[in-house]
């Protein structure tokens, strides 16, 4: 980021995206529209547009934003700034992060692996599936799991 640009601070990198989306940063502008995207390797997923500043002066935003997908997997996050010309270059102000969208997803629940425990008998208890708890932990192998380890339970 450049010294006038924006400065990404939600979401994180890996961050679980659901039902909401929720973007906040800090920026310069006077009454700019800020744009986002979620795009995965097949395309857009979602995007929206948001107005925030003021009086060009640095300063903190924060933005949430209904998110209607039944997507499930790895995308990247991408908020923008206007452009005047009304054709927005792809490099323009753009702050991308790599997050993970679970289509419909309330929130989540944290479970430390015991002993037993299987993807298959957490997601049974929980009202998750192994899907998405395999991908919102970005599990490799779903039948690899390591007691003590700390997994994201999606709600």
């Amino acid at each position: 980021m450049d010294a006038f640009g924006i400065q990404l601070r939600q979401p994180l990198a890996w961050d679980l995206i659901g039902r909401n989306l929720a973007v906040a940063a800090l920026g310069t502008a006077f009454e700019a529209t800020y744009g986002w995207l979620l795009r995965a390797a097949d395309g857009e997923i979602a995007a929206g547009s948001f107005t925030a500043g003021s009086m060009g002066l640095m300063e903190s935003f924060v933005h949430e934003a209904p998110v209607a997908t039944d997507f499930v997997g790895q995308a990247t996050f991408e908020l923008f700034g206007d452009d005047p010309t009304g054709e927005r270059d792809p490099g323009l102000d753009t702050q991308s992060v790599p997050v993970i969208v679970i289509g419909g997803m309330q929130g989540y629940s944290l479970h430390q692996v015991v002993r037993g425990d299987t993807l298959t008998a957490i997601a049974r208890n929980t009202g998750s599936t192994v899907q998405r708890i395999a991908v919102a932990n970005r599990l490799q192998d779903p039948n690899r799991i390591l007691v003590g380890q700390v997994l994201r339970i999606p709600l």
